[in-house]
């Protein structure tokens, strides 16, 4: 499922503004080359999603020569993707609490991810790690992660769940093993957040580093 408001406008449009967040920032011509399309169209939507708020802009300097204009989401942009809806499930958790005791929400989310372990185990099936860190990250993407793998890295650009985490933040050490358990190999969550970038960052390993 698109995680973008439709109300943005035309399909490029959205697409640019997934695009950008998943980075930690894009000149123009890096988006056109990713989108695949002309540097004016790209700079089109930038300064169309810049006007609604959604992207700010700042030059950068990368080396030597000029500056670069670089868009990165507002957090009027970072708003527009949304979470899951965990309303119902952070109710009954804390009913669960009421009812049961302090460590009754930990048990049912043990409970929960071991069942999801079970999920991704079949889906990644098993394969050299570089093979099962894509299909790890494929799985991922389709739950709304925005999920890829980077230099052998897990990064995933959203998280769906954070309302969840928020609340009971023993279901995030849940979801970094489960995660480790299904790619094979330890993985270390580290978080990336600014209030124009946002990443998850699973890492400790790398699966085919490009040659030196």
């Amino acid at each position: 499922m698109n995680p973008l408001d439709k109300n943005l406008g035309s399909a490029q449009r959205r697409a640019a503004l997934a695009e950008i967040k998943r980075s930690a920032g894009l000149a123009v011509g890096e988006l056109a080359a990713r989108l695949g399309m002309s540097y004016m169209g790209a700079k089109q939507h930038c300064l169309n999603l810049e006007k609604k708020g959604l992207l700010a802009s700042r030059n950068e300097h990368r080396g030597v020569g000029r500056p670069f204009l670089v868009y990165r989401l507002t957090k009027r942009g970072q708003a527009i993707f949304a979470s899951a809806d965990c309303r119902m499930t952070i109710s009954v958790l804390h009913q669960a609490r009421a009812l049961f005791g302090a460590a009754a929400p930990g048990k049912i989310l043990y409970s929960h991810f071991q069942d999801r372990t079970a999920q991704y185990l079949e889906a990644v099936q098993a394969g050299d790690p570089a093979k099962r860190l894509e299909r790890l990250a494929a799985r991922r993407d389709d739950e709304g992660c925005m999920a890829r793998v980077e230099e052998g890295n897990l990064v995933e650009y959203h998280c769906p769940w954070q309302p969840l985490f928020d609340e009971f933040p023993e279901a995030i050490a849940l979801e970094e093993a489960m995660l480790t358990k299904a790619a094979g190999v330890a993985l270390k969550r580290r978080v990336v957040g600014t209030a124009e970038h946002y990443a998850v960052r699973f890492e400790a390993f790398r699966c085919g580093a490009p040659a030196s």
